[in-house]
């Protein structure tokens, strides 16, 4: 067994030449080899049958070795797969309990990792788990419908959904038996329906159509058990003209689908359960949304929102998506009281950021639904307080500076009201209503009349909602003007959080909520203050994260938004510290009362604090959370204090080492001293893992100490901050990485500027040719800094372009600021890299908007001898009396390199025309004309 872990042969997941394989994968390896050194130069099926059951007769252990071999026989080995499947089957013994247990887990817990062949081997095992109707194979079929991302049209994810609905149309017979399999498909291939109204998934929208048609009109009472969601996503599809067929079926004859259908609303009235609102939602999307809602502080969101725009929302199509979140927040995560009384990110913020980065109109309206579907049909008996508080929290806090959100939220929900379905108008504001009624009970907001009554609207809405909401509405005046609002709801900043002051015990235990303070003693404030506020609030993008403002393109400005105030009130850790054991107690307690100045001290009592946690025999969230939550507090000064003093350039051993003798490297210490020790390297990575979710700068704490500590671990910190990064709620090395080297840019300019060539050094594959990157370093470089990095590279210490992806960013830079261009062009000049590479941008580049672009490729080309090609695409600009690019460097290249420019302008001007294509009048003399135009201006 001593070559498993070198020879190639069980490779089920990508995983990069840096990344090692977690203790599951180990055991997948070694139960592989081990089946096949069993197997080993037998060729004979009943040798091989009586080899295998031998094995497995031995014992349980032995039984699990053998069936999870031969499952990743079948996952690694196509060719092979059904001859092991009918040894896998022949020698079970426990009903393939081991087996299905061990898919399920691949599925949920691996499914990104896994390499396509694997993916098509592990529908190939359900598939044949299916017809072998293995019991527990409907979970499976489930877990793999879980694993489709909703808005992702990309040939890998279309190609994954179609052979899992391929799955169920061959047994469509079994699949019909499961009353919960049944609707899961329905409700899941209901919703990828919207994606592919496109003419190139014609043959794909046939199948999932033909299959939903057949299973709703064949089981339409089982299909009703999904709730009024059904409809949602039926009203969507309806355009469709087998679900059109349907859905008149469903409107106008009821009894048609089955006789005990009384009709629409009774459907409409039933509350669709969270498990069909979490089936749309992968694994890893969910884990984020709940991390984000439970653990990120208001404030320090926004670098987890943007990771989650890049990685799930950036491509038009994945718009759909956020109809998905935006149910699932809804209907599946309610907040207890103490997160509600906590600074966490509330749910309507979230949702605000969802809604206002949405750039298709229709991805808007039907978010707009899912926001306020339970309103619609409202039930104090079947619905939460907590279905409706976001919808009417986005209104309520997007007010002020936001109103865009507001309005065109009121104006949906107004017209939804008459518009959705006219025959049950009634009962549609009824629901409506009791929706505002409850609002207003439960107190989560003071009053409506911000919202409903608010000077802001325009005449066309207040005249809709005095139409359809008039029971909430102040009366109008006699004049017949509306009244004067109260006071708009102040906006959420880092001093105040958004929660109001209640604490948790006085909100009603039965349902958790937010209760907003009334701003109505404010009514009479001074005028001038009022518009002052007023100003701040339009400025601000704090609320949803927008980043149409002007100042986004300033990184400065708009990350400084959600600084944390050095001068913010120590948080008192009483109630963490009564969770943890006298001893560890003791030990906070001594560290907190040690003077901030005295680093020496603080380090010693820092190292007791680890020496303990080391020693204990058990270190669980229990233990993890509170202690990691009392750390961040007491090293607030800490993170709040800039590493690397402004001006330091003589950056030697000496003043470096002086930088890291603070309390937080010790913790990093110990972590780089034990990586050899699986056991406390666990642990440590435990505690900085919850620290980073409180505390999201000590990421880059944590690259700069081993920056500094390279000598000593220059072989393994690559190992360690990886380790770190799989370990967060990231949960991979890129997110983590760009989001500290974000946070990093944010804080101290100076350690940025120190890491740069250690990060493009040791994590190359993540940063040589990220455009984002480069933008995050160049955005804030000053001229000095610039050129300390410019002398890296041209002495072969830094490497940060490559051929390969070098148009891409020089494409993306033309967004940018103009010293960020400057910045990227004369890190270009001095790579060794021809500046022939940027020629495909010469015809696009606009003189008017790409000035900086051009004029550095002026510069560039100024030194080069032309090329044919360099010919070739400088002649093809457009030419005018503005842009004078082409005529100057022609000019140019006429007085130093006549001959060669005389030949190549020759060689272009006799191949205008091919040979073989038909004569076109006047094509050739269109273009020797327009040559010699260009030329003309030389």
């Amino acid at each position: 067994m001593a070559h498993v872990s070198s020879t190639p042969g069980l490779k089920l997941f990508n995983l990069s030449p840096l990344e090692v394989k977690d203790e599951f994968e180990e055991k997948l390896d070694r139960y592989y080899w081990s089946v096949t050194e069993l197997l080993e130069n037998i060729t004979s099926e009943r040798e091989i049958n009586d080899v295998l059951t031998k094995k497995v007769s031995l014992g349980n252990n032995e039984h699990e070795e053998v069936c999870i071999g031969l499952l990743c026989k079948i996952l690694s080995d196509r060719p092979t797969a059904p001859k092991s499947f009918q040894n896998l089957m022949m020698v079970n013994r426990d009903s393939l309990n081991c087996i299905l247990c061990h898919i399920n887990m691949i599925i949920l817990d691996r499914f990104r990792k896994l390499t396509d062949a694997t993916r098509m081997q592990l529908l190939w095992i359900v598939h044949e788990l299916v017809k072998a109707s293995a019991n527990g194979s409907e979970g499976l079929c489930m877990s793999l419908m879980k694993q489709i991302v909703g808005g992702d049209t990309s040939p890998r994810n279309v190609r994954f959904m179609e052979g899992v609905l391929d799955i169920l149309i061959a047994n469509q017979t079994w699949l019909e038996k499961s009353v919960h399999l049944l609707q899961t498909t329905v409700y899941t291939y209901l919703r990828l329906l919207q994606d592919h109204y496109h003419s190139s998934f014609a043959s794909l929208r046939q199948k999932e159509v033909t299959l939903l048609v057949r299973l709703m009109r064949e089981k339409w009472m089982e299909c009703c058990g999904i709730g009024r969601d059904l409809v949602r996503l039926l009203s969507a599809v309806a355009r469709v003209p087998e679900m059109e067929k349907l859905w008149s079926d469903i409107i106008h004859r009821p009894q048609v689908l089955s006789p005990s259908f009384t009709g629409l609303l009774s459907l409409l009235q039933s509350r669709t359960s969270r498990k069909f609102l979490t089936c749309r939602i992968t694994p890893d999307m969910e884990n984020k949304v709940s991390f984000l809602l439970h653990k990120v502080r208001f404030g320090h969101h926004k670098r987890y929102q943007e990771w989650f725009q890049r990685q799930y929302l950036a491509t038009p199509d994945s718009q759909t998506l956020r109809s998905d979140l935006i149910r699932f927040i809804c209907g599946c995560i309610h907040p207890s009281n103490e997160i509600l009384a906590s600074d966490v990110i509330p749910r309507w913020a979230v949702i605000g950021w969802l809604l206002s980065t949405c750039t298709s109109r229709v991805a808007t309206s039907y978010s707009n639904l899912a926001l306020f579907w339970d309103w619609l049909f409202y039930s104090r008996e079947k619905n939460s307080i907590m279905d409706i508080e976001p919808g009417i929290l986005v209104m309520y806090q997007s007010i002020r500076s936001h109103p865009a959100i507001t309005t065109s939220l009121l104006d949906f929900l107004c017209r939804t009201m008459v518009e959705f379905h006219p025959p049950i108008i009634a009962q549609i504001k009824q629901g409506v209503h009791l929706a505002f009624r409850t609002i207003l009970e439960k107190r989560v907001v003071q009053s409506l009349s911000p919202i409903l009554d608010n000077p802001k609207l325009d005449q066309e809405l207040t005249g809709l909602i005095r139409t359809n909401l008039q029971e909430f509405c102040a009366p109008a005046l006699s004049d017949g003007k509306t009244p004067i609002s109260p006071a708009l709801p102040p906006e959420p900043s880092l001093e105040q959080p958004p929660l109001p002051g209640k604490q948790g015990s006085e909100i009603m235990e039965e349902e958790p909520m937010i209760i907003d303070d009334d701003d109505s003693d404010n009514e009479n404030s001074d005028k001038k203050q009022s518009q002052s506020d007023a100003d701040v609030s339009q400025e601000s993008s704090a609320m949803f994260s927008d980043d149409d403002d002007e100042q986004s393109k300033k990184p400065k400005a708009q990350l400084n938004t959600w600084r944390e105030s050095s001068s913010a009130e120590p948080r008192d850790i009483s109630a963490d510290l009564e969770r943890l054991d006298d001893t560890l107690r003791d030990l906070i307690s001594q560290l907190q009362d040690t003077d901030i100045s005295d680093l020496d001290e603080r380090c010693e009592r820092m190292q007791d604090i680890v020496d303990h946690v080391l020693s204990m025999d058990e270190f669980d969230k229990d233990v993890s959370v509170p202690l990691s939550s009392c750390l961040t507090e007491l090293l607030t000064s800490h993170f709040q204090q800039q590493i690397l003093k402004p001006g330091s350039i003589d950056l030697n051993d000496e003043y470096l080492e002086n930088c890291i003798e603070k309390p937080l490297y010790v913790i990093f210490r110990n972590l780089c001293q034990n990586k050899k020790d699986e056991d406390s390297f666990s642990v440590l990575l435990s505690l900085l893992s919850e620290m980073y979710s409180v505390q999201s700068k000590l990421g880059y704490h944590l690259l700069f100490y081993l920056a500094v500590k390279k000598q000593t671990v220059s072989e393994d910190n690559l190992h360690v901050y990886e380790s770190f990064a799989q370990t967060t709620q990231l949960g991979d090395m890129y997110n983590c990485l760009m989001m500290d080297m974000k946070s990093c840019q944010e804080d101290d300019i100076n350690v940025l500027v120190f890491l740069v060539p250690h990060v493009y050094k040791d994590f190359a594959e993540h940063c040589i040719g990220n455009g984002e990157l480069l933008n995050i370093i160049v955005a804030v470089l000053d001229p000095q800094q610039l050129e300390g990095l410019l002398c890296l590279i041209m002495s072969g210490e830094l490497i940060m372009m490559k051929k390969e992806s070098l148009l891409r960013i020089l494409n993306d830079s033309l967004k940018w600021e103009s010293f960020e261009q400057y910045c990227v062009w004369q890190l270009l000049a001095v790579h060794d890299i021809s500046p022939e590479i940027a020629l495909p941008l010469v015809q696009k580049l606009d003189s008017k908007q790409h000035a900086e672009a051009l004029s550095m490729l002026l510069l560039a080309f100024r030194h080069t001898k032309p090329t044919q090609e360099m010919v070739k695409h400088v002649i093809s600009r457009q030419c005018s009396d503005i842009d004078r690019f082409a005529t100057s460097l022609l000019r140019h290249w006429a007085i130093e390199h006549m001959k060669e420019l005389s030949d190549h302008l020759t060689a272009l001007l006799a191949n205008t025309k091919p040979r073989n294509t038909p004569p076109r009048k006047g094509l050739r003399q269109r273009y020797i004309r327009s040559t010699l135009k260009l030329l003309s201006y030389c």
